[in-house]
């Protein structure tokens, strides 16, 4: 039998992990917020990161990347993504919903498109600008 081509793309499965993964995130985050703090459940959190980081050291036999641009890309990564990681996780102990938080947050991807237009002079299509702006009232009426 002859799958669909998504199905045979190693990025279909990457990304249906990356789904799953964020998924059960956002629920274990909501639930750990309704007994600790946002500061506390980031650093719990970053620890729970550290067998990865282990895992991922150990497949390169300990080998660190020495580009430093990369390198402060990830870190200013890292960093970024741990202070909007607390800010969601503030938004869950506030009692927010957390469909509608998570959907809320969850629309970042537009201010990468508008970054991206800016930075990197990438274009998009009137089709793609269509969906961004439909990503953008879908944001509004879910927030009613």
């Amino acid at each position: 039998m002859k799958y669909p081509l998504q199905f045979r793309a190693k990025w279909f499965w990457f990304s249906l992990l990356a789904v799953l993964c964020w998924g059960a995130w956002a629920i274990l985050s909501k639930l750990g917020s309704g007994d600790l703090s946002a500061r506390a459940m980031q650093f719990y959190y970053a620890l729970g990161s550290v067998p990865v980081a282990i895992a991922l050291l150990w497949g390169r036999r300990f080998q660190l990347e020495k580009d430093f641009r990369g390198i402060f890309y990830a870190t200013a990564n890292g960093l970024l993504s741990s202070v909007g990681n607390i800010a969601v996780l503030a938004a869950y102990q506030s009692g927010g919903n957390t469909a509608v938080i998570t959907t809320a947050t969850a629309l970042y991807p537009m201010v990468t498109v508008i970054l991206a237009i800016l930075f990197l002079r990438e274009r998009l299509t009137p089709a793609q600008i269509v969906g961004v702006g439909f990503a953008a009232t879908a944001m509004v009426i879910f927030s009613l």
